[in-house]
């Protein structure tokens, strides 16, 4: 309508109708054309955006992540009506996404396990076996070297072309791991969380290891990292070499997500056996760093020195082992009949529970945004809360806080609830005040389109750079160059050394160009020094090399060390008849041209 419009040049019987609409129709209706002009004025001609939701679990496993992600994909694909959004999906979550195809939106399956039905389960179970064999006979040093190697074997980083196979302008990770890299696609990353590093107590081995190299690839590798509060943006300043610049903070603006609970839902109350505003409402996963076990602590003090009151608790979550072991202690403290383990609830039903609970209580010890808390605000409800990480920026003067490794301040919060219901009706107000500001999630989706064009505007990355090498000269597994278009005769040379006292007697080095499959592979000797040379073409594009075998200096106590490191670049540059770029001496801010 709006290019009919414009073409017959008729907008004064436009102008006359909108002013017949109601004020929030034509405010929003200006907005989409703001956002449409920043777009155009920017220069930028966004077509096709590749989304990456392989790591999207069934139900709710994914917690907060999963809703934020699927969020943003209704609304961007509202308000950027002309650009195609591509879900690149796995086979375990393709099918549940698919009410989000529309128009401008399709599925792409990506990574599908295959198999005959109980492979998967044989395969693990021989592995465990393997495990608990080589654990009984070997020392541990050398089970966990073990593991290392097993992990850089089959567990690489991706490089994939089919960002570029699929014209994608951009590729969109709102699960932080850059899956599909690809040198010449901009990339935009969503960081929740960095839990893994100041709990690392409550995740394994692997799992610390996967995160940090998700974690330390999207610093090296997008365009702009996008965090969800000023908290987490902080801490990934604090543990990242990163130009502030490229990471920037968006809240999340979702408070309102949840439908209003129909007559169908409310039942939920009657089935789980409790009573309108007689409960604390507790909607999280049962991860460790929840905090369940201090919770119940808390809520056993608060009933031995309140036994009159029939104040109980609901937990929701999705069911597990550790849900299993919470009903386990529960029966242990005596609180039976008054802990009630909802397991997962649909939106609706979570609705209703939020709808008929006194209040919400989130004792838990590390978030990075804290969602929950702000759709208990906006069903009216107090907030009782950890005083720790993002809770208190996202919170705000709207609930009342406590230290959540302190039970005893657990329990008098809660005794709060009943002794001063003037409190909580000031909490009420003051929540109410404070979800505002976070219950638009078009602007939020507004705020990420933007952070797309300034990536896709960001021509630096396309210029000669060089990507994958630490300050002191170390490569990890993976070193990119990329180059632009020059009509001069040129080509590249990378110096590398596998330093003699590599635990390693060589290391091999994989070279393709522009993801192509004719890839040529060399060897550098222990102590010996390996020099590449490589012609460039008149376009652009990248070089990639592959690094195998990386070491962690720590797992071979050589220090504490923990990055994953390969050989160390002596030198890169370019050469042509115009000169020599020093690639590392551009990474350092002090380039050279001889």
């Amino acid at each position: 309508v709006y290019r009919v419009v414009r073409r017959l040049g008729g907008w004064k019987w436009v102008e006359q109708a909108l002013s017949s609409l109601p004020s929030e129709v034509i405010t929003e209706s200006i907005k989409t054309k703001e956002e449409h002009s920043v777009t155009a004025r920017s220069g930028i001609n966004l077509k096709r955006v590749a989304v990456d939701l392989t790591p999207v679990l069934p139900g709710g496993e994914n917690g907060g992540a999963k809703l934020v992600a699927i969020g943003l994909v209704r609304h961007l694909s509202q308000i950027a009506p002309d650009c195609e959004w591509v879900l690149l999906t796995s086979d375990k979550s393709h099918d549940e996404l698919a009410y989000l195809d529309s128009h401008n939106v399709r599925r792409l399956c990506v990574m599908q396990r295959g198999g005959r039905a109980g492979t998967a389960k044989r395969v693990q179970l021989l592995k465990e076996w393997v495990r608990n064999s080589l654990t009984s006979i070997l020392p541990p040093s050398v089970v966990a070297r073990l593991k290392l190697v097993y992990r850089q074997a089959f567990h690489r980083p991706r490089i994939s072309s089919l960002p570029r196979q699929i014209g994608a302008d951009l590729v969109f990770c709102p699960f932080t791991a850059p899956f599909f890299y690809d040198p010449t696609v901009p990339m935009v990353i969503v960081v929740h969380d960095l839990q893994y590093l100041y709990y690392p107590m409550f995740f394994t081995m692997d799992e610390r290891y996967y995160r940090d190299l998700h974690f330390r690839d999207s610093c090296r590798l997008a365009s702009r990292i996008v965090c969800v509060s000023d908290y987490v943006r902080t801490t990934v300043l604090e543990n990242a070499d990163i130009d502030p610049n490229r990471v920037v903070t968006i809240y999340t603006r979702m408070a309102n997500r949840l439908p209003q609970p129909d007559t169908g839902s409310v039942s939920v109350l009657k089935r789980l056996g409790i009573e309108a505003n007689r409960f604390l409402l507790y909607p999280s996963n049962f991860w460790p760093h929840k905090n369940h076990e201090m919770l119940l602590t808390a809520f056993g003090l608060f009933r031995a020195h309140h036994p009159e009151s029939d104040l109980r608790l609901v937990c929701t979550g999705a069911p597990g082992e550790r849900m299993d072991k919470l009903q386990d202690v529960v029966g242990r403290m005596g609180l039976g009949g008054w802990v009630i383990f909802a397991g997962y609830v649909p939106d609706e039903e979570l609705a209703a529970l939020l709808q008929g609970c006194c209040a919400v209580i989130f004792p838990s010890l590390y978030e990075g945004f804290g969602m929950p808390i702000l759709e208990a605000m906006a069903f009216g409800k107090p907030v009782l809360c950890s005083n720790v990480t993002a809770l208190p920026e996202i919170a705000g003067d709207a609930a009342l806080f406590f230290d959540p490794r302190k039970p005893q301040e657990i329990a008098q919060a809660i005794a709060q609830v009943e002794s001063n219901p003037e409190l909580m009706a000031q909490l009420v107000q003051r929540g109410y005040q404070r979800v505002v500001a976070f219950e638009d999630p078009t602007e939020m989706a507004r705020q990420y389109l933007r952070v797309f064009c300034e990536a896709l505007a960001d021509t630096s990355r396309f210029g000669l750079a060089i990507h994958g090498i630490y300050p002191d000269g170390w490569t990890g597994e993976r070193l990119t160059v990329t180059y632009d278009a020059n009509s001069e005769e040129r080509y590249l040379e990378i110096s590398l050394t596998a330093p003699s006292w590599l635990p390693f007697d060589r290391v091999s080095v994989c070279l393709t160009q522009d993801g192509k499959d004719d890839s040529v592979r060399y060897q550098i000797e222990r102590g010996r020094t390996l020099i590449v040379r490589r012609m460039l073409p008149c376009d652009s594009g990248f070089v990639e090399l592959l690094i195998d075998p990386v070491f962690q200096p720590k797992a071979y106590n050589m220090g504490e060390d923990t990055r994953m490191l390969g050989c160390v670049a002596r030198a890169c540059r370019v050469v042509s008849p115009g000169g020599i770029i020093n690639l590392l001496e551009v990474q350092a801010g002090h380039a050279t041209t001889n």
